[in-house]
Order: C-alpha cells, then sequence, then structure tokens
C-alpha cells in the first residue's frame, strides 16, 4: 500500500492533460532550444504544456520558449502582455493573419 502513493504522484507529475477550455482539441508537440511543449489551439487562444524537466527553470526563461513554441505551433502570433502562467502551464491570445 505505501508503494501505491508515490506511484500514483509519478503518474500525475507527467500528466499532460489541457485545461476545460483547450479539451477535445489536438496537440502539437515543439521544442524550443531543449524545452518540450504539448500546444493547443481553440480560435484565437493557445496553451503550451511543458512536458520535460528542466532543472530550476526560471519562469522568463520558460515563457520566451512557450511563446516561441505557441508561434510555431499555430503559425500565429503571439499578442503582446497576454502570455500568462506559471513554469508548467502557459497561455496566451494571438493574432492569426487568417482571422
Amino acid at each position: 500500500m505505501r508503494y501505491v502513493l508515490p506511484f500514483f504522484l509519478a503518474c500525475l507529475a507527467a500528466c499532460n492533460s489541457p485545461s476545460p477550455a483547450m479539451m477535445g482539441q489536438a496537440e502539437t508537440r515543439v521544442v524550443v532550444d531543449g524545452a518540450e511543449f504539448a500546444v493547443r489551439q481553440r480560435d484565437m487562444r493557445a496553451e503550451a504544456i511543458r512536458l520535460n524537466f528542466i532543472a530550476n527553470p526560471s519562469i522568463g526563461m520558460v515563457l520566451s520558449r512557450a511563446e516561441q513554441a505557441m508561434e510555431q505551433a499555430t503559425g500565429c502570433d503571439v499578442l503582446t502582455d497576454t502570455l500568462r502562467g506559471d513554469q508548467n502551464v502557459m497561455r496566451a491570445d494571438l493574432a492569426c493573419p487568417d482571422g
């Protein structure tokens, strides 16, 4: 029984579950400077979930890479000052060429 909880927590740590707003959207995997993200888009919004381990990541470094990942995956520009989140899940509004 004592081994069940650590196993369960380890499974959750590797979770790639989207937020409710992004449920059902296909993911695109993108690697930017060694950081791997699962990027999902719905309308003019994007969400990037960091998938790999980075030792002591700074929020600025991760947000910068997430912004690049969102732009690569969607083909849209991330709108200035809409990128927010933490070292694991980032969200932003998009400006897309076709709409």
